[in-house]
């Protein structure tokens, strides 16, 4: 730093921090030490000429406040450093932008504070601390008091161009000591709120369709209301009893010394003042309770020692008897202001805050002097330096710490020792980062039903870019249950899992989003019933109810090999129910409702859709008939509510009854097809938890979806090519045998080798061709490599060079795609020949001679 104070921005400290990233450990201790002090700036041992100034003036204004404010206790304005030199606690505070897109809002940074550091309580919980790391230590250690904290949350805000403060004052117990018991969790009251807005009702259309009056008595729903009400006001009134008896007061109510941080309006979009707590990384205004009282409150540019009345905490109330004394700055205002009025933050007011340098150059007024040396250099006007602006103002020294410098490895890490737990009320969150667990788990969330937390009520866990695409998985242990949720993307598009025992087996629900192919949407199967729920569907349907008869649900055949037809009947089914939207192409009276298939009965119901102003549907019955059962009209009942409507004759009847009996083939078919696809999942989701991978980052998981999805394609394009090969090559020799419906030992001997020899040399052909493919996937890269080989500049444009980049990165990957389908190839020439055989020795005309 220049004399006069001026501001110097040189590179020592970089250099030097670049330097302790590159050394290397030493094997003894003791020289890890020495090289660690030898690396330390002068700065955090020494006090500079200007630094000892600026102290003789924090001394004598502390010696002049104690004396004018006997009741009040000694401000924090010059703390020893990790060092144990005095600094003022100002130039403790370093404005750095750490260049990361995760850290560019005040919410972010906040979280990362309070997720990074461990708290470390004062000494003495009514006595501001005698010391005050500086920010970097702070991050090496990973612990820190509240007033540490604050500073490194302070410093990372000022350098996003926040105006924020470190504030020294009083606030409760609960939250000097990060004491979060009786506090509601705020990931469950995320999930209140979600439920309730999913349940809330609608408001109505004032010309929307009336729902009809539901019949029921007014007096014993509210008689239920009141028992409810009067259930969860003993359950409410029991919990705060144990609250009260396991909670003291606190015997220093008021008295306990914290640390925050204010962040004002007028910058960064930020409308209204608030405070931030560093220790939850919470936001709260400037009136909340929990803060009792500020002390004083400072900025890289000047202290401010607060001159209103605290006697209400920081929002307006009743004046108490004594306003003075510790923890209450005593009202300088008149009493007709006193405590009616929330507490102000206009620093430039002097009667509300006494800064410690009179002199000093305020934050703003350098702004103000930047903008007009940069007007006068766009006009072309001579620029003074800042002393000259102010010739008779203090400038504040630039700090003493180094440039705080927080990499991506830490902000992945993010919890002291990879892991944190916060404690709520009936719950307890678990924190981990994504390099201490093998499994993906970032959150697990436990609820109890009991204060104490001893009965655990539920687990619920958060994964992160795992190969399975989950993303949530649920414990209930009330009703002993597991649910899942994964990403939208991953195998039979499924996203939601839950399952539970009942008495006479599993009760099963899935979730998916296939509109494309048949629309299924939800499942739920138990040994008594099957609910399927469809969307987008062509044919309208969107519910389908399968009841059971006594005995549950039997496994469905899933081979022909038993010669066992699938039917309803042979489901054990009882009642099939189907419900279909409205199909604007259909007239009303024949488009169908509801319908009913009564298994044992063998009969048929159809409800049909409501026709204008009717209230009542038309309705058909069918009984089932054999092909050659003649028709009567005991086998059929219907209503028709347009009288005009010719009732159907006997042709009709029969082409619907013989409608219906396939479609109740093809329900059988999709209740066994679903079935099956169910306990294919089940059994996937095992094998997926016995192979599971869990990826570094979004990208890598990207990468293995997209391989994933090659391999398939490849092996589908395989097969395809097999097939037609072993087709080409079978044809010819088919059409020397003629019509032919046998042949000879020798000439099916003839036939098989000349097929053989055929097919030999169509994989041959097949390997030239990926070969070339390959040749010429390479020669094109190294073609785009030398034409782009110019565009390496160190002056083009980040997006020039994140085009460059995934161009590049794609061509790779075309080459390792083209290499594993030809390694693929090569590896399996054997398979495939031996496959061929076999297929071509099951033909009619050659198995007589090698099947035996």
């Amino acid at each position: 730093m220049e004399a006069g104070g001026k501001f110097v921005f040189d590179d020592e400290f970089q250099e030097m921090e670049k330097k302790m990233a590159l050394s290397q450990e030493p094997e003894e201790e003791e020289e890890e030490d020495v090289s660690n002090d030898l690396l330390i700036p002068e700065s955090y041992k020494t006090n500079s000429q200007k630094e000892e100034h600026l102290l003789e003036i924090a001394e004598n204004f502390q010696r002049q406040y104690l004396l004018l404010h006997p009741d009040r206790k000694p401000l924090l304005l010059y703390p020893v450093n990790e060092y144990g030199v005095r600094k003022f606690v100002s130039t403790t505070l370093r404005p750095t932008e750490t260049g990361l897109w995760e850290l560019q809002s005040w919410q972010e940074c906040s979280s990362l504070v309070a997720d990074f550091l461990s708290l470390q309580p004062l000494e003495q919980p009514t006595q501001v601390p005698t010391q005050l790391f500086s920010p970097t230590a702070v991050l090496r250690s990973q612990e820190a008091t509240s007033f540490e904290s604050s500073t490194l949350l302070c410093s990372l805000l000022l350098g996003l161009n926040y105006d924020a403060y470190v504030v020294s004052g009083y606030a409760v117990r609960e939250m000097c000591l990060l004491d979060l018991r009786l506090q509601q969790c705020p990931l469950l009251d995320t999930k209140a709120k979600s439920d309730q807005g999913e349940t809330s009702d609608q408001p109505q259309k004032k010309y929307g369709v009336k729902c009809s009056m539901e019949l029921r008595s007014r007096f014993l729903l509210d008689q239920e209301k009141k028992k409810l009400d009067a259930e969860a006001a003993a359950i409410l009134e029991k919990e705060l009893q144990e609250e009260k008896s396991t909670n003291l007061p606190d015997p220093l109510q008021g008295f306990r010394v914290h640390c925050w941080v204010l962040v004002l309006s007028g910058r960064r979009s930020i409308e209204e003042n608030f405070f931030i707590d560093p220790l939850t990384g919470c936001s709260y205004p400037t009136v909340h309770d929990s803060f009792q009282g500020i002390e004083s409150l400072w900025n890289p540019f000047n202290y401010y020692v607060n001159r209103q009345d605290c006697s209400s905490g920081c929002k307006a109330g009743p004046p108490a008897p004594d306003r003075t004394g510790p923890g209450h700055p005593p009202a300088l205002l008149p009493d007709s202001l006193c405590c009616e009025q929330d507490m102000k933050f206009d620093l430039e007011n002097s009667t509300e805050w006494e800064p410690v340098l009179h002199d000093g150059v305020s934050q703003q007024q350098l702004i103000q002097a930047v903008h007009r040396r940069m007007e006068n250099r766009f006009i072309g006007r001579p620029t003074s330096e800042l002393e000259e602006d102010f010739p008779r103002k203090f400038f504040l020294m630039r700090s003493w710490v180094s440039r705080i410098g927080i990499t991506r490895k830490e902000l992945q890490t993010r919890f002291p020792g990879g892991k944190k737990v916060t404690r709520y009320r009936k719950a307890m969150l678990e924190r981990f980062s994504s390099t201490v667990t093998n499994d993906g788990l970032i959150s697990r969330l436990t609820t109890y039903q009991d204060l104490s937390c001893t009965e655990v009520a539920g687990v619920k866990e958060w994964y992160k870019h795992r190969s399975d695409s989950l993303e949530e998985r649920e414990f209930n242990q009330l009703e002993n249950s597991t649910t899942e949720r994964f990403k939208s993307g991953r195998t039979f598009d499924l996203l939601f899992h839950a399952w539970k025992p009942v008495d006479s087996g599993t009760e099963r629900e899935m979730r998916f989003h296939r509109p494309e192919q048949d629309g299924l949407e939800r499942i739920v199967v138990s040994p008594q019933a099957i609910e399927q729920s469809f969307k987008y569907r062509d044919d309208f349907l969107y519910l389908r109810q399968i009841f059971f008869r006594e005995g549950g649900m039997i496994p469905p055949p899933y081979s022909a090999e038993n010669g066992q037809e699938t039917t309803l009947e042979n489901l054990n089914v009882l009642k099939v129910v189907e419900r279909f939207h409205r199909n604007p192409s259909k007239p009303v009276n024949e488009d169908v409702a509801q319908r009913v298939f009564l298994v044992p009965e063998m009969k048929t119901e159809l409800l049909y859709h409501l026709m204008d102003h009717r209230t009542i549907p038309s309705r058909k019955s069918l009984k089932r008939i054999e092909d050659d059962e003649p028709i009567t009209d005991s086998m059929f009942s219907f209503f028709l509510v347009d009288q005009a409507e010719e009732p159907p004759g006997p042709l009709t009847w029969y082409r619907l009854v013989k409608y219906l009996i396939r479609e109740e083939e093809n329900i059988a078919l999709q209740i066994k097809a679903s079935l099956v696809e169910m306990e294919t999942i089940v059994e996937c989701r095992k094998q997926e938890e016995k192979e599971l991978e869990v990826f570094s980052s979004p990208l890598e998981e990207v990468m293995a979806c997209r391989e994933k999805w090659e391999e398939e394609l490849t092996s589908k394009e395989e097969a395809l090519i097999l097939h037609r090969l072993g087709m080409d090559v079978m044809v010819p020799y088919l059409a020397r045998l003629g019509n032919s419906e046998s042949l000879t030992p020798e000439e099916a001997t003839s036939f098989c080798l000349g097929c053989s020899e055929a097919f030999k040399e169509k994989l041959k052909r097949h390997t030239d061709f990926l070969q070339r493919n390959l040749e010429a996937v390479i020669e094109t890269q190294a073609e785009e490599n030398d034409s782009r080989s110019h565009s390496h500049d160190p002056m083009m444009s980040q997006e020039e060079a994140e085009l460059a980049c995934h161009l590049c990165w794609d061509k790779k990957f075309h080459i390792s795609a083209a290499q594993r389908r030809l390694d693929r190839h090569m590896e399996r020439l054997e398979e495939k020949h031996e496959a061929f055989m076999v297929k071509l020795q099951q033909n009619p005309l050659l198995s007589s001679h090698f099947n035996h």
